[in-house]
């Protein structure tokens, strides 16, 4: 569905699925960002940092690389090459410690999108978190948040440790890709259902849904967009 064409008529209908963005929708923080500063602080004997001018180095290169043009996806697949080598469970782990330190911290879930998504819950609907990060860091908040699913990027694994590889991305036309096919294996008519998310990149997933919902107004792409409004 183009957004030209969501009617009036779609944004009341109930909802039975509400797919949600998470760095900067859901959560104020670039999740699998942060929690690769948590866990190379750890390893290196030093307290945790969240002040940008502090950043690891690695962290640093990669909004570089960004700044310079590096698209999304390889990006995304620059980053966690840096994941080869460890033990998955580990970093699962270090995953809870992380999201135990970083949740603590007052205002990290941006409060409009939980209000707005436990309406939704309370309706019965289902909560299915749509990400370009990664397990690691999702899964605690998928947990706390009682998600139901979590559609995001897939990192290889090799006899428990990852590989470095990426074997499926979810970012921009991803997120439309995962969508439709998760709601095709669920019997889900995506008329029903609501996208939640902060960027333009979010628009092939707002596109097929009958109640795209924007968070915040920092992408000025997003502000003819005809959608609900949540701050940010």
């Amino acid at each position: 569905m183009n957004y030209s064409e969501t009617t009036s008529s779609d944004a009341r209908r109930p909802i039975s699925t509400a797919f949600v963005d998470v760095d900067e929708t859901l959560v104020r923080d670039i999740t699998f960002l942060s929690l690769f500063e948590f866990d190379a602080r750890r390893r290196e004997g030093r307290p945790a940092c969240h002040s940008p001018a502090a950043e690891h180095e690695t962290v640093q290169r990669f909004r570089s690389l960004r700044a310079a043009g590096l698209g999304r996806a390889d990006s995304h697949r620059w980053l966690y090459r840096h994941w080869a080598g460890r033990d998955v469970a580990d970093v699962r782990a270090v995953g809870r410690e992380w999201f135990t330190d970083r949740s603590a911290a007052a205002g990290y879930f941006n409060e409009a999108v939980l209000r707005r998504l436990a309406e939704i819950a309370d309706t019965g609907a289902h909560i299915v978190l749509v990400s370009g990060s990664f397990d690691a860091a999702l899964a605690p908040i998928a947990e706390q948040i009682r998600a139901h699913a979590v559609l995001c990027t897939d990192l290889e694994i090799d006899r428990g440790r990852y590989t470095g590889s990426v074997t499926a991305t979810m970012v921009g036309p991803d997120k439309a890709v995962a969508v439709r096919r998760y709601a095709d294996e669920h019997g889900i008519d995506l008329r029903d259902c609501a996208a939640f998310g902060d960027h333009h990149s979010d628009i092939s997933m707002f596109d097929l849904v009958g109640h795209p919902v924007v968070v915040g107004d920092a992408d000025p792409a997003l502000r003819g967009y005809p959608a609900e409004r949540l701050a940010g």
